[in-house]
């Protein structure tokens, strides 16, 4: 069903490309579309939830797409930056991220197909919203950028490393009780 929070949520999806492609350019004008299409996409994450929820337009492909259309948001721009400066966000972190993002949609699918579904989580929600407000102060900084920006997207970027983590692990928990309750069933 084609409603306002779901149009939100498909622009957020044609936005990724215009900020990989604004943030790799090496163009100077472009760096400045790079937050600010970042920036937007993740106002639309915002404004879809709040539009499903007071408009009472929640749909089946919303609980699916929402948090799919993150993960690709997330891991495009952790992957953009990586490319652009891997001196800050090192591999090893992206990679966590990432990693977490792939086992969770797999595992995600595979519940469902049990006939199950698992909600998007607290922990879930802030590590993805504190590593939106990292990506887009980390490219804030790619023109004459300050230390104040950099600083703050990096300890946001961290941060939301560690709410990864520890959301991957409550998801992974709540998945192992499912497991466990369907098999005694």
């Amino acid at each position: 069903m084609l409603n306002l929070p779901n149009i939100l949520t498909l622009s957020r999806l044609f936005l990724i490309p215009v900020f990989v492609y604004a943030a790799i350019a090496s163009n100077f004008a472009y760096h400045w579309l790079a937050p600010l299409s970042f920036g937007l996409a993740a106002f639309t994450d915002w404004l879809d939830g709040q539009a499903a929820r007071r408009l009472n337009q929640v749909t089946e492909f919303g609980k699916v797409a929402d948090p799919v259309v993150d993960r690709i948001l997330i891991a495009s721009a952790l992957v953009t930056l990586y490319i652009k400066i891997s001196t800050l966000v090192p591999l090893w972190a992206i990679l966590i991220v990432v990693g977490r993002d792939i086992l969770m949609v797999i595992g995600w699918v595979y519940i469902s197909y049990l006939g199950t579904r698992i909600r998007v989580t607290y922990e879930g929600k802030l590590a993805t919203a504190t590593l939106m407000g990292a990506v887009f102060f980390l490219t804030l900084n790619f023109g004459d950028g300050s230390a104040q920006l950099k600083t703050i997207g990096i300890l946001l970027f961290y941060i939301g490393v560690a709410l990864s983590l520890l959301s991957g692990l409550k998801y992974l928990k709540l998945a192992v009780s499912i497991l466990r309750g369907i098999k005694t069933t």
